[in-house]
């Protein structure tokens, strides 16, 4: 069997298709740059690099690195919609948060779409430069609330599953609660990661009961 060849490099797959798996490329190494240095330390040649590319090829996709910045709000809003989505409404939501955290606790980053902050480090650099870029801001904003109505889908359909009547202001509370319960998690993996793994499973056992509604 031949060796696959990137959709970046290979010239029998559409330019629509090398394009978007190109800048898909860039936005990675945006990424682990990011994750590494910060936005403002990472340059635009330090990305170049790391994708393996020139840094005029790279400003083809991207303007700038508030570009990119911009470009990974959007990549994570995808994700977290699609992740929760599929999220089946059986699942055992404790032990896949403990799984998560075992990551952030690692610093390393979540593969694919989880509903939920792929890097604790990312995470607090956009949200840092949030604070400095209305922009971004008001990107950020945008994230926010969709992903903030797609956990309230995603419990609502929890409820209906069980038979459970819908009290809109009460999916409310509990999408809040879920929401400040997996970014404050996130924090203290930053700051505290040696929390002993049962201590959190209790918490989560407990929170998580009142979010998915007992």
């Amino acid at each position: 069997m031949p060796p696959q060849r990137s959709a970046a490099l290979d010239p029998t797959v559409p330019l629509n298709a090398r394009a978007q798996a190109q800048r898909e490329r860039i936005l990675d190494a945006a990424q682990r740059c990011f994750i590494a240095r910060g936005f403002h330390a990472a340059s635009v040649s330090d990305i170049a690099t790391e994708a393996g590319i020139s840094q005029g090829l790279m400003y083809r996709y991207f303007d700038n690195k508030r570009a990119m910045i911009l470009a990974l709000i959007e990549r994570q809003l995808r994700s977290d919609q699609e992740g929760m989505r599929a999220t089946p409404l059986s699942a055992n939501i404790v032990e896949e948060l403990l799984e998560i955290h075992r990551l952030w606790t690692r610093g390393e980053a979540i593969a694919g779409g989880d509903a939920s902050i792929a890097s604790v480090a990312l995470y607090v650099e956009i949200t840092a430069e949030a604070q400095r870029d209305p922009v971004v801001a008001q990107v950020l904003q945008r994230h926010d609330r969709l992903t903030t109505q797609t956990v309230c889908d995603w419990l609502r359909q929890h409820d209906l599953s069980r038979g459970a009547p819908i009290d809109e202001a009460d999916l409310q509370r509990r999408t809040l609660l879920m929401r400040t319960v997996v970014e404050g998690l996130a924090m203290r993996a930053a700051r505290d990661p040696d929390i002993a793994p049962d201590t959190v499973r209790a918490m989560l056992a407990g929170t998580m009961a009142q979010v998915l509604g007992g």
